[in-house]
């Protein structure tokens, strides 16, 4: 996760030394990109996780098998219904980010070719459910480890040119994007094919099943709309910052890329979580199901506390990493001052949500993304910023108040299911 918030960073970096209106364009596409192709990927990572580590938690490695080949071909066909429908939307989306024309140009030309090959993304995060399941979370770093090397060196060579290259600009981006991508994907296979529902496989991607496939997409769908609720927060949040300017907007998106970094141990968490609930709960295991649940939310609001800390006191020379514009400096050390109180609702947010996709309760955690994506959001942003006129400063306002709610929402979700999931998983 260090790793692709480091990949993330890379892209917004030299996106700031081409323009601030490249910085804004990034900042707009990020919900869009996250939407359509983050919150799909995680559906079937996380969502296949789940599926699989419990079956392989019973001993039932045939339903394992079969899950997993479900799972990829409904990636698949999935993600190139996605791809078609996310493109034709692409540029009304973007318009009604509150783009100007310039970074509404520049944004399109990024998306373009990311959202097209929506497929790719989602057979890579199906291909590492099957990992994530059996407890291989370090072929995914290795992969991300070359992916974020060579990124660096694709990306400025793409945007500005190098060789017989030509100069791409923004669209350099998403081109090094896709090229590490597959490599992601080829790797990840390779490892992938030699787990316990590795083998068998082949036979099993010919032996469709409705009930199966019912399966898979109740556990995946729940939690990419969960994410893309997310998306769609960050989409709305973004269009209230483009109220007050490209230079707000190219704030708030650097501001995210600096949440990122300190929501990584958390989000690490958060796969870890999925797996060890899964596999624990499916075996009987309900003391281990409690201390996952209860370690994990323990240290990842201390280590969120913590973050938010150290961003307090060094947020204006991290935004200054990003961008040398004043006023974008000036504007996203006004949002983190106040977005950092947020931080351990964060992880109470992410964790519990982990800890209810591991239970088998997606739809819990569905919900509460979209209250805290969704339904309340607007109504803050709206009554910060405009109502009470606190400008930019009312959006942070309005974040952080939405995610402590969900936060106090969410612990209470999960204080009520795991009694109810261990006692019925001893019984068995």
């Amino acid at each position: 996760m260090a790793l692709q918030t480091l990949f993330n960073i890379t892209n917004s970096f030299w996106a700031g030394t081409w323009s601030t209106e490249a910085l804004a364009a990034l900042a707009v596409s990020f919900p869009v990109f996250f939407v359509v192709v983050i919150a799909a990927s995680f559906g079937f990572s996380q969502g296949g996780a789940a599926l699989l580590a419990h079956a392989l938690g019973k001993g039932d490695i045939e339903t394992a098998v079969r899950l997993w080949a479900h799972a990829l071909s409904l990636a698949v066909l999935g993600g190139a219904g996605i791809a078609v429908a996310s493109n034709a939307l692409a540029p009304s989306v973007v318009e009604l980010l509150g783009a100007t024309a310039r970074v509404r140009e520049l944004a399109l030309e990024y998306l373009r070719p990311l959202l097209a090959t929506t497929p790719l993304f989602l057979l890579t995060a199906a291909v590492n459910a099957a990992l994530t399941a059996t407890g291989d979370t370090k072929s995914l770093r290795n992969a991300m480890f070359v992916a974020t090397v060579a990124n660096v060196v694709l990306v400025p060579s793409f945007m500005y040119g190098l060789g017989p290259l030509p100069s791409l600009g923004v669209a350099g981006i998403a081109s090094a994007h896709l090229l590490v991508q597959l490599g992601q994907l080829v790797w990840l296979a390779r490892r992938a094919g030699r787990t316990a529902p590795g083998r068998g496989l082949v036979r099993a991607l010919g032996m469709p099943d409705v009930l199966l496939a019912r399966r898979v997409l109740a556990q995946v769908v729940p939690n990419t709309l969960t994410l893309a609720a997310t998306g769609a927060g960050l989409a709305i949040v973004t269009g209230f910052a483009g109220r007050h300017g490209a230079a707000a907007v190219a704030a708030y998106g650097v501001a995210l890329r600096i949440e990122q970094l300190v929501l990584l141990p958390t989000l690490g968490l958060n796969a870890a979580i999925v797996a060890l609930v899964g596999q624990n709960l499916g075996a009987g295991e309900t003391a281990r199901v409690r201390a996952a649940v209860v370690t994990s939310l323990s240290v990842g609001v201390g280590l969120m506390s913590l973050g938010g800390i150290v961003v307090f006191v060094f947020r204006s020379p991290l935004l200054a990493l990003f961008t040398d514009d004043p006023e974008v400096v000036s504007l996203g050390a006004l949002y983190l001052a106040i977005a950092v109180s947020g931080f351990p609702a964060y992880g109470v947010v992410v964790l519990a949500a982990g800890a209810l996709q591991g239970l088998r309760k997606p739809l819990l955690a569905l919900w509460v993304g979209i209250g805290r994506h969704l339904l309340v959001p607007p109504l803050f942003l709206w009554l910060f910023d405009h109502g009470l006129g606190l400008g930019f400063r009312g959006v942070a306002l309005a974040v952080v108040l939405t995610s402590w709610i969900a936060a106090v929402t969410s612990g209470l979700l999960v204080s009520a299911n795991l009694p109810r999931a261990v006692a019925q998983a001893a019984a068995r």
